[in-house]
């Protein structure tokens, strides 16, 4: 299979971007799509050893992420709306050895390239959102010490 183009207006050093093009790579083994194309399944030994290994020389991509360690890879996904799906995890394909992690974004589809541009990393959302409800509180705040004469 061929790998799929990144949609125009992504950056290709995002997060989302470099995960892209490992699960659509042929070369890279230890992520793939699950049967619906609808989240990722993604073999822990074999990632470690293939993606995040510092200076191995054997992988198919030269380590596409900072992280060492495949907690902060996790962390990364859960940081971009990624989460595990319960009760899946298990054997990729009939005769596969190793245990399959199953994560899913509903943004983060094989036959929908174009999602990507949605798929962001949620601690700037939420740091906008508390500003937000910062400011109304305040506004509140005001608005109840004006109604009573204070």
């Amino acid at each position: 299979m061929a790998e799929l183009p990144l949609p125009a207006g992504l950056c290709a050093s995002t997060f989302p971007a470099k995960l892209w093009r490992l699960v659509n790579s042929p070369r890279v083994r230890s992520v793939r799509w699950d049967s619906r194309a609808q989240g990722l399944l993604i073999d822990r030994s074999l990632f470690e050893r293939e993606l995040l290994s510092p200076g191995d020389a054997q992988g198919p991509a030269p380590r596409p992420f900072r992280a060492t360690r495949f907690r902060s890879f996790v962390r990364q996904l859960h940081r971009y709306g990624f989460r595990r799906v319960p009760g899946r995890a298990g054997s990729a394909a009939p005769g596969d050895a190793g245990a399959w992690l199953h994560y899913s974004n509903p943004c983060f589809r094989r036959d929908r390239p174009d999602l990507l541009l949605r798929v962001r990393r949620w601690s700037t959302q939420i740091d906008n959102l508390l500003s937000l409800l910062e400011s109304q509180k305040v506004l509140c705040l005001v608005f109840l010490c004006a109604s009573c004469d204070v």
